[in-house]
């Protein structure tokens, strides 16, 4: 029997990544609630894929199987703790939460429920990093010694809500919002026990909008540079014992090994021509396949609560930047 689900949120995110995806595998599951305080986002979200609507997910008298969660991250946790106590299925837009103790609320509650948790952590769907991670569990290149990554350009997400830039808004600058998906990212190769050396930003009287943070993966040294004002190197650098790994942060399939003898090698993946939204459609395969236990969520909200934690310890320990940096 198909199953009903609820998008819960309809601005940016929702048109750019699931709404397409949804309507493009609108066949996999029954009722479609779409969930807004927002008339425009509802009737925007509506022309892109018919549905239900509702300005709350309270007001939703229905049976509800599966739910998404792409509002503004403060709303995360409460939202998907309600969905989890309704008996659904929850898909929650990054960072799946805020403060760690919210995270670990949300993997108690769905364990008690036996419920899927998952997030989009969406560079896990990467062809790179799907190939990367095979190769480094593999040993192929030796232990890592050092990660170098930059990252930033101009922000021009066209934000519905503003919610991160409101008075007293917590937590919604470049470290939560490009920070999360490069930690993230760095987890699902590499499973480390991360270590916060330092970290410094300039948000202290707002959003950040660069940060430089430095920590350790094991024994490995990683340095992240993160900007909203100007484009950066957008390139990685992983030194490993016997080769060196290289690729631009924003290619989803392109890397470069560079061997202690110098040869230089540029793979590519099976997958060509993936773009960032072209991934959607994978994420809600991937989270239907484990709402229905045929496999495991690619990033479940357990595997992602370390990322929150070090990203917590981050915020708590930061200093700040000198002032004017926002031309850097």
């Amino acid at each position: 029997m198909p199953r009903n689900l609820a998008l819960i949120g309809c601005g940016a995110v929702a048109r750019k990544f699931y709404l397409p995806a949804l309507a493009k595998r609108r066949a996999e599951f029954g009722r479609l609630w779409l969930v807004d305080p927002s008339d425009h986002a509802l009737s925007i979200a509506a022309s892109i894929v018919p549905g239900r609507q509702a300005r709350q997910l309270v007001e939703v008298d229905d049976e509800i199987h599966l739910v998404i969660v792409a509002t503004p991250n403060h709303l995360h946790f409460h939202l998907a703790h309600e969905a989890l106590s309704r008996g659904a299925d929850v898909l929650v837009e990054k960072p799946f939460v805020i403060w760690p103790e919210e995270g670990r609320r949300l993997v108690d509650a769905a364990a008690a429920k036996s419920r899927v948790i998952a997030i989009n952590q969406t560079r896990r769907f990467f062809p790179l990093s799907l190939a990367l991670r095979r190769r480094i569990r593999e040993g192929e290149f030796g232990s890592l010694k050092s990660i170098v990554h930059q990252e930033g350009t101009k922000l021009i997400w066209p934000f519905e809500s503003g919610a991160a830039f409101a008075r007293g808004a917590q937590r919604t600058g470049v470290i939560m919002d490009f920070g999360v998906h490069v930690i993230d990212f760095y987890h699902y190769l590499l499973q480390p026990r991360w270590t916060l050396l330092s970290a410094i930003h300039d948000g202290f009287y707002g959003p950040e909008g660069l940060a430089e943070i430095e920590l350790q993966a094991n024994d490995a040294l990683v340095s992240i540079r993160l900007s909203r004002y100007h484009p950066q190197g957008n390139v990685a650098r992983l030194v490993f014992e016997r080769a060196e790994l290289s690729f631009n942060v924003y290619d989803a399939e392109t890397y470069s090994i560079r061997s202690n003898s110098g040869k230089v090698t540029t793979l590519g993946t099976a997958r060509a021509g993936t773009e960032y939204c072209s991934l959607g459609e994978g994420l809600l395969l991937n989270f239907l396949a484990a709402s229905e236990k045929r496999e495991s969520a690619v990033c479940d909200a357990a595997s992602s609560l370390p990322v929150i934690e070090i990203l917590d310890e981050i915020y708590r320990r930061a200093r700040h930047y000198p002032e004017k940096v926002g031309s850097v």
